[in-house]
Parts: C-alpha cells; sequence; structure tokens
C-alpha cells in the first residue's frame, strides 16, 4: 500500500554535513538567506550539488555544558535528517545563549518551523533575483 508520500533521505552521511572551514566561510559570507530566532540563527547559500548539507556552530559560551551541546546537536541533526528541503542549500546552524534551556521538543518545533519558512524562502529566491 503506497500512500505517494516521499520519505527524506533519513542519513546523514560525509555527504549531508559541512566538512571544513571554506564550506562554513561560503555561508557566512554568501549567505543569502537568514532565519532569526533569540534561541538560534539559521544562515543558508544555494549550492551547486544535489543535496542540502548541514554545518552546526555551538559555541560553549553560547551552551556552557558538553552534555547540552550533544543533546542539542542530536536534535538538530535529528530534525535536519528527518527534514526534505527541495533545494540544495548549504545551512549553517548557530545556537544562541540559552539554546539548551528549551526542551528536546521545543527544539524539535521550532527547528521543523525553521525548516519550512527556509524551503519557502529558498523557493521564492529564484524569483526574486530573476
Amino acid at each position: 500500500m503506497s500512500v505517494g508520500l516521499v520519505m527524506p533521505k533519513a542519513t546523514f552521511g560525509k555527504d549531508r554535513r559541512l566538512l571544513n572551514a571554506y564550506d562554513f566561510k561560503q555561508v557566512f559570507n554568501n549567505n543569502s538567506v537568514r532565519l532569526a530566532h533569540p534561541k538560534l540563527l539559521i544562515l543558508a547559500k544555494p549550492n551547486s550539488l544535489s543535496t542540502a548539507r548541514l554545518g552546526l556552530v555551538i559555541a560553549k559560551k553560547n551552551v556552557p555544558t558538553s552534555v547540552a551541546r550533544n543533546r542539542l546537536k542530536r536534535v538538530v541533526r535529528e530534525s535536519f535528517r528527518t527534514t526534505t528541503i527541495p533545494v540544495p542549500v548549504d545551512i549553517v546552524f548557530l545556537a544562541r545563549k540559552d539554546a539548551h534551556k528549551l526542551s528536546p521538543e521545543e527544539m524539535s518545533t521550532l527547528l521543523q518551523q525553521s525548516w519550512h519558512k527556509l524551503a519557502l524562502r529558498l523557493e521564492q529566491e529564484p524569483k526574486a533575483n530573476a
């Protein structure tokens, strides 16, 4: 029984991650979409690959304990992994002060809303540039 839903690729391999400083710097310097929230900032830049990639910046200054940083990384990765972003894009997730104080459920909900907004803005972007 097929309902017709397309499941996102549920892996988080190296092809789905920003791996080096150059990739991060490209997104920081040339981002075309910014989503701001008091607990997070998402920067995005279209890429020439076939998939969306994610990079995480979770500073000790903003999330003081390693347990909280690792929990936050797990929640963000899981949310990204299970979400389909229709446009190939490089994304940098930055945790802001006290991001770890949100429960995993609250952060997951916030991220789902953010991925949705990001997808909408990315789909509108080429029309604005044309």
